[in-house]
């Protein structure tokens, strides 16, 4: 089916904010972002309400359309909420996952750890730019594995909006330094093993203690001035 020009604006606008180009906090010109990317003001203008409804953006009255920071609270909540679906869904990842979907989980995480590795040679402190969007995109497809490998639609769809709205902390969400990087490694290699091994219950540990620490690094960078 054909996309309206509603739906074109509303993934124009989504893909800007999940790639990190509109920053939490950020205020959203009609006329500018119509003119970027192609289309009139009358179905950006509906995108935006869209986008608002799903806590994307934030309407604030006399000032105009902004882009959603969330608070500390809605932090915790959005890291609640994906402990709930995804340490479900490790375990049924770990009962169900074949010998194809194993090593499609291999090579997200033979990514993840090599990125890391590249971060590490570089000698920088934090990681960024291209290396760190590469790393998002690797860390997010090793969660989407393990999530479709649960068959179950409803929560494969919540995820996703869970992981969406994570982007609205920004790329500086979380401090990507060497030890927040090996410390995520290392839980990605441990809920691979449990998968691999058909160990449930040792895959959701590590996948309940791999958001726990998310959860905690995320609150902490909040808090940094």
């Amino acid at each position: 089916m054909k996309k309206t020009l509603k739906q074109k604006a509303y993934e124009q606008v989504l893909l800007k904010i999940t790639r990190g180009e509109l920053r939490p906090g950020e205020r959203l010109s009609e006329v500018a972002m119509a003119k970027e990317i192609g289309l009139s003001p009358t179905p950006l203008r509906e995108a935006y309400r869209q986008l608002a409804g799903e806590g994307f953006l934030q309407h604030v009255p006399n000032a105009g359309m902004f882009v959603r920071r969330l608070d500390a609270r809605e932090v915790k909540e959005l890291y609640e909420a994906r402990e709930a679906l995804e340490v479900y869904a490790v375990g049924k990842a770990a009962a169900r996952m074949g010998d194809w979907e194993l090593d499609g989980l291999r090579q997200c995480r033979d990514r993840l750890f090599a990125l890391a590795r590249a971060f590490r040679d570089s000698g920088e402190e934090e990681m960024s730019g291209k290396l760190l969007r590469d790393y998002l995109e690797a860390d997010a497809d090793f969660h989407r594995h393990v999530i479709a490998a649960a068959e179950n639609t409803l929560i494969q769809r919540m995820a996703n909006e869970c992981h969406v709205i994570e982007l609205l902390l920004g790329r500086k969400r979380h401090k990507h330094t060497l030890r927040q990087v090996a410390t995520t490694c290392r839980h990605h290699g441990e809920i691979f093993r449990a998968i691999k091994r058909g160990k449930a219950p040792k895959a959701e540990q590590w996948a309940r203690k791999h958001i726990m620490f998310s959860m905690r690094t995320a609150v902490e960078s909040m808090n940094e001035p």
